[in-house]
């Protein structure tokens, strides 16, 4: 077959050069946030794709809290149900923050990340009795780690908090085991 105009997009030497100089200039990812669009208008959302996705390129800041959410399982695939799910979500967060502020383990002036600590323990059922109540100690140390990193990338509070659970959750089941000798 000879080769005339009908050639395929990797062998265009104009996209080719968009692309490097696109790379060059620090917007690398034109082409991986296309991607991720289309993959986020699928209904439902296809998780694994989701997942191989996010495990291969750096994900744009401004699609990274909803692909967590949906990877992490905070937010169902169905991206009909995100709303209501969501909804769910912050009255869960906040029935969780108001039994905490009863019981005098949190007040106004508790750091966010002891508070997402405390909610935490609560729903494991590992909230410690109230006069045994201390400081969080260097066993609480990498949820609180791992809170004050997701608080740096995360404003919303409920995001923040779901995410971090989630993610310690899912730090647990898949290192619980090696954590001590890491």
């Amino acid at each position: 077959m000879a080769s005339g105009g009908g050639g395929t997009m990797a062998d265009d030497p104009q996209r080719n050069f968009r692309s490097a100089y696109y790379e060059k200039v620090g917007f690398r990812g034109v082409e991986e946030k296309k991607s991720l669009e289309i993959l986020l208008k699928d209904n439902p959302l296809d998780l694994e794709k989701l997942s191989t996705f996010s495990q291969r390129f750096p994900l744009p800041s401004m699609y990274r809290i909803h692909v967590w959410k949906v990877l992490l399982g905070i937010l169902p695939p169905h991206s009909d149900s995100h709303a209501l799910v969501g909804g769910y979500r912050k009255e869960q967060y906040q029935d969780i923050l108001e039994a905490l502020e009863v019981m005098r383990y949190i007040n106004s002036s508790t750091p966010s990340t002891h508070v997402y600590l405390r909610m935490f323990q609560l729903e494991s059922q590992t909230l410690p009795r109230c006069s045994e109540t201390s400081p969080p100690d260097e066993e609480n140390e990498d949820f609180l780690s791992i809170s004050r990193a997701m608080e740096e990338i995360v404003d919303d509070p409920v995001d923040c908090y779901w995410l971090v659970k989630c993610f310690v959750n899912q730090y647990h089941t898949k290192f619980g085991d090696s954590v001590p000798h890491l």
